[in-house]
């Protein structure tokens, strides 16, 4: 139990540390709102369609950065290399991802309420700020354990970082088909008509777990 609380204060350490961790994804996150509605909403009003789709986008960058960050800070601290003495392969895996699903939901809460500070067309009523997070959150859990499963690929590869968003937008495009649709038909559709594309997420979400687990367990010994 010892071991597995000091994980998870290394992990939260390497996070704060990466280039400032959470404070540069939100500042990343705020600039991108900022160029959006300066090009988009000062020349004409954004449907919340529009902004579905958006606010997915920022999130997918924003994943995409903050796994690179925490990636390399660990690999130039050797952290994971000294975790892979005491602690199983798979439990470093899911710590991680877990971790970088926190962070990445604390950042989607930011980004809707910038989004209804900027947007007039993003609903500021807590039961349909509450709509949002619906698909969005399961969406998110799903590029974590992606995102942290192909960081660890990529780091056993020449090309170290260039190869992670190659990997990490193809296998991330089902997520984003099913969980934008299902938030679109979630606008005029009750959540019993869905249930089947919620359920989708979270079977995406236990494979690209699985899938992770079972790939960082193969080369545990490279």
């Amino acid at each position: 139990m010892k071991a597995i609380l000091a994980l998870i204060r290394k992990e939260f350490r390497l996070l704060g540390k990466a280039s400032n961790g959470i404070l540069s994804l939100l500042v990343l996150v705020s600039a991108m709102v900022f160029l959006f509605h300066y090009a988009l909403e000062r020349n004409g009003k954004i449907d919340l369609i529009a902004l579905i789709g958006l606010k997915w986008a920022i999130l997918f960058v924003a994943s995409f950065v903050l796994v690179g960050q925490f990636t390399w800070e660990e690999r130039e601290a050797g952290g994971g290399t000294a975790s892979r003495l005491f602690i199983s392969p798979w439990i470093l895996y899911f710590s991680k991802s877990i971790l970088v699903f926190i962070a990445l939901s604390a950042s989607a809460i930011y980004l809707m309420g910038l989004f209804a500070l900027m947007f007039s067309a993003f609903p500021a009523d807590i039961n349909e700020f509450g709509r949002q997070i619906v698909f969005f959150f399961p969406g998110l859990l799903c590029l974590s354990f992606l995102g942290v499963c192909l960081s660890h690929i990529s780091l056993s590869s020449r090309l170290k970082e260039i190869l992670l968003p190659l990997l990490l937008v193809p296998l991330s495009i089902p997520v984003f088909l099913y969980g934008m649709e299902a938030e679109r038909k979630f606008i005029s559709q009750p959540f019993s008509a869905l249930v089947g594309s919620f359920c989708l997420i979270l079977a995406f979400s236990f494979f690209y777990g699985s899938m992770g687990a079972l790939l960082v367990e193969m080369t545990s010994d490279e």
